[in-house]
């Protein structure tokens, strides 16, 4: 099997390519892969690159693209996961698996009750390590583009970034009445784009829900049982790409409900 690498920028035919020092120890130590064999790279912009290796000495790996190919659009539904910081490393697992599952967008943000505070001089070591957890998962999966995580952000601000017309869910243990099967039920209809919101361990502050309302989120449940946030947000993404057609095969038409 080809290993997929993710290369973030456009390159051409002919073109050589020098890949750092953590994809040379990928490409080298884990595949061991020889000067030589062959490796896909994609850029996430809906291109991917048949290459060759050139090299594999210092610090870095060699290669030289061979071909380029724009990649088929798969119509898929656009899921933003909007997750409040949890404990410890969490959210390292959370970004792993909401990529397999499909996010297009990943918003970690800070709330009334959460726990972690990342200081300020340690957020872009923190960004940096997240994004490679999402392209590395990227390439494990075979997605073609790269989940964004645009940095941390406060409640609010999370809130403003849903875009217009899309179906915007907050989690809430509180919620008394409608679950997500009956909010799709009653949007499904035409809906593509989902803006998701998972809180923390100790979920959101009453306040928080009304701001959520007051900018047009719906609240629902995911049921009786207390659920780790990390289940949480997984169970969300599966019922969503299930309920929205993300699950189907490449030939199979989506069942009539």
């Amino acid at each position: 099997m080809i290993p997929r690498i993710y290369f973030p920028r456009t390159a051409e035919p002919g073109e050589s390519l020098e890949l750092p020092a953590d994809q040379l120890h990928y490409l080298r130590n884990v595949l061991r892969l020889k000067v030589g064999d062959a490796a896909t790279l994609f850029d996430g912009r809906g291109f991917e690159y048949s290459a060759v290796i050139t090299g594999l000495g210092g610090r870095k790996a060699h290669m030289r693209v061979t071909a380029k190919n724009r990649i088929p659009v798969e119509p898929a539904p656009k899921i933003t996961l909007a997750q409040a910081l949890p404990k410890g490393t969490k959210l390292e697992w959370i970004i792993q698996k909401a990529t397999e599952m499909g996010a297009t967008g990943i918003l970690p943000f800070t709330s009334a009750r959460s726990i972690p505070k990342i200081q300020e001089n340690k957020i872009e070591q923190k960004l940096i390590r997240w994004r490679k957890i999402a392209a590395e998962a990227a390439e494990q999966c075979g997605r073609s583009d790269v989940p964004e995580i645009p940095g941390i952000l406060p409640f609010e601000k999370v809130l403003s970034r849903a875009a217009a017309g899309s179906l915007k869910v907050i989690f809430w243990e509180a919620e008394p009445e409608r679950s997500l099967r009956q909010i799709l039920r009653e949007n499904a209809f035409g809906v593509k784009d989902v803006f998701a919101v998972v809180g923390p361990e100790g979920g959101f502050a009453p306040s928080e829900i009304d701001r959520a309302k007051s900018a047009g989120f719906v609240t629902a449940s995911l049921g009786g049982r207390v659920l780790r946030v990390e289940t949480a947000a997984l169970a969300v993404l599966a019922i969503l790409q299930y309920a929205l057609g993300g699950f189907t095969e490449p030939n199979e038409t989506e069942p009539k409900t």
